[in-house]
């Protein structure tokens, strides 16, 4: 029985929000992941009926000391003031739900340098606190999901419009005002509601107005009027750019009566455009489910699990680091901008796998410390290190663009790189073997922080087709030399895409099974020009990178594209632990690179 680690949350309660539904969700979360149960805190001036009333965790003192986590949003990092340097004690999870943290001029700003481990709601909350250059601690997405499950059944008649308008009252009843006088129904809210309440109104009607603030985290309610199947008008509010795309999903008119008043008119006028927006908005909200979340989380949840997030120093203090991943997920473009920031240096496949080939896991250890050893050593002497690299540096993409026999042409000229932005004896060296480690994922996770690379599944299946590497037919010598019974299994099958998904299935599934190897998702990396990579090195919050999502280049009409993907969305595959179906389906679809 698994001993499981208590997560403590706090919470002020004066009425009902968006942030403090979701820090319920994540209490959801905590008590349905592997190792970790969750305790929470109400603060006494709180609201009677709050959400965690009739909670089995709820306790009625406030004790971080007592806690193997803890867990805090918002305000919450003020119950923290009567215990000065508890973070550096007590492991922090800190949910940012707001771009607002990253104002200087509020409370929130200053938060940031408190030492945490942040989740981020959506990728321009990441983006925006990274940018500010404070974040101590390894920043993380998990954006925002829905209960499905609680929504209403959308009426078969519904008219009207419904203007949610809490945020933006005097818009909401300026707008309502000049829909009225040209007799078109409408329901205006501008004072607070029960949830439920709001769903079943935003169900009832033909069109719903949402109106966010100027600037927002996430901005659930225009999700969930899509996820109930109305038509959607809402304005940009950043937060919300993830999902609500103008003229695909919804209507993003400016803040202005006119061009509101001209949004709602232009649906009621035109119903095949209202429901080709609603189709594909309904389509969209199924990517944010709470079932997605909360699988996200429990990855987190995971890779937390032996602390090494919080154990490992935001300086850097000479870690040997492994990096793993898919091949074609963006492994070599994690080790090209990680030799970008200041001591830091990431190897592209620079062991001889052939002299780990039948060695036990201690000598294999042994092996690859000897070699961590001798490369600080070279670096520091002679400023070389050994590998693969084009130009004497590590490539974003180690094959060209160009094609011979339908093959891409592979860039690596070289043997060594050269390493100018070590300044310090204790820098962090990074080592990349995409299938040897993942075979032997379980035995190195135990001596070294191991971090492994994902993309959508259907690119990287494209992208192997034309790779020109043993992985093009559906082999991989370096993991079925680890991994007996996995060359069992491909020598049994005849079909090359068969195979490829026994490949894939394999390292997915090595990964969904550690205990401690923390996901870097290549989709991540694009998004933060980079600077997702804080998790694997602090200074990389700093990068600023010109990164394009490369996901669709492969796509296209052609028969056998299509039937690479049913195959794919037909299997049982590991991938979609990490990954939707959905998400593969937006990707042939062209709303989502």
């Amino acid at each position: 029985m698994i001993e499981k680690l208590n997560v403590l949350f706090y919470r002020k309660y004066n009425s009902f929000s968006g942030g403090h539904l979701k820090v319920y969700d994540y209490l959801g979360h905590v008590d349905t992941s592997r190792f970790y149960r969750s305790s929470i805190y109400v603060d006494p001036s709180s609201r009677a009926d709050h959400l965690w009333l009739d909670l089995p965790g709820l306790v009625n003192r406030y004790e971080p000391s007592s806690a193997d986590v803890l867990f805090l949003a918002g305000m919450d990092w003020r119950a923290l003031d009567a215990h000065p340097g508890i973070e550096e004690r007590i492991p922090v999870i800190n949910l940012i739900q707001h771009i607002r943290h990253s104002d200087p001029n509020l409370e929130l700003y200053s938060f940031l340098t408190r030492k945490a481990t942040r989740i981020c709601v959506s990728h321009e909350v990441a983006k925006a606190i990274l940018e500010t250059g404070l974040c101590n601690g390894p920043v993380h997405v998990i954006e925002n999901g829905i209960d499905l499950s609680m929504l209403p059944e959308k009426p078969s008649q519904s008219g009207g419009v419904f203007i949610s308008g809490l945020k933006q009252p005097a818009l909401a009843l300026e707008l309502a005002d000049r829909l009225l006088r040209r007799a078109i129904p409408v329901e205006c809210l501008v004072e607070p509601i029960s949830r439920q309440l709001f769903l079943q109104k935003i169900s009832m009607a033909a069109v719903v107005v949402t109106l966010p603030n100027a600037i927002e985290g996430f901005y659930l309610p225009a999700l969930e009027a899509m996820a109930v199947g109305t038509t959607l008008v809402c304005p940009d509010c950043i937060g919300n750019s993830g999902f609500c795309k103008d003229r695909v999903t919804c209507l993003m008119p400016d803040f202005h009566p006119d061009s509101l008043e001209m949004s709602v008119l232009q649906l009621l006028g035109r119903p095949e455009m209202a429901s080709g927006l609603r189709k594909a908005a309904f389509a969209q909200s199924r990517n944010h489910s709470i079932e997605r979340e909360r699988s996200d989380s429990w990855v987190f949840l995971k890779q937390l699990k032996r602390n090494e997030m919080m154990e490992q120093p935001i300086a850097s203090d000479m870690r040997n680091v492994l990096i793993t991943g898919l091949p074609r997920s963006g492994t070599t473009l994690v080790c090209h901008l990680l030799n970008k920031i200041p001591n830091a240096v990431a190897l592209h496949e620079p062991l001889e796998l052939s002299t780990l080939n039948g060695k036990s896991p201690t000598e294999m250890i042994d092996i690859i410390n000897d070699f961590f050893k001798t490369e600080r050593e070279r670096i520091l002497k002679t400023g070389r290190a050994t590998s693969k690299s084009t130009g004497g540096v590590v490539p974003s993409n180690p094959l060209a663009d160009s094609y011979v026999e339908g093959k891409r042409l592979e860039l690596i000229d070289g043997k060594e790189i050269s390493v100018d932005n070590v300044h310090s004896p204790s820098f962090d060296l990074f080592i990349k073997h995409p299938f040897f480690f993942t075979a032997m994922l379980f035995e190195l996770e135990r001596y070294f922080p191991c971090y492994a690379c994902i993309r959508n599944p259907l690119s990287v299946l494209l992208s192997w087709r034309n790779a020109n590497m043993p992985v093009t037919n559906g082999r991989v010598p370096g993991a079925e030399m680890a991994d007996p019974e996995l060359a069992r299994r491909l020598d049994a099958e005849q079909d090359v895409l068969q195979r490829q998904l026994i490949l894939m299935d394999f390292l997915f599934g090595r990964y969904a099974a550690s205990e401690s190897v923390r996901i870097v998702r290549y989709e991540d990396v694009v998004a933060t020009s980079g600077r997702a990579l804080s998790i694997l090195h602090p200074h990389a919050s700093k990068l600023d990178e010109k990164l394009s999502s490369r996901n669709g280049r492969e796509i296209d009409a052609s028969p056998e594209v299509k039937r690479l993907a049913e195959r794919l969305m037909k299997s049982e595959n590991a991938c979609w632990k990490f990954y939707t179906r959905d998400d593969v389906t937006k990707l042939l679809t062209g709303s989502s690179h």
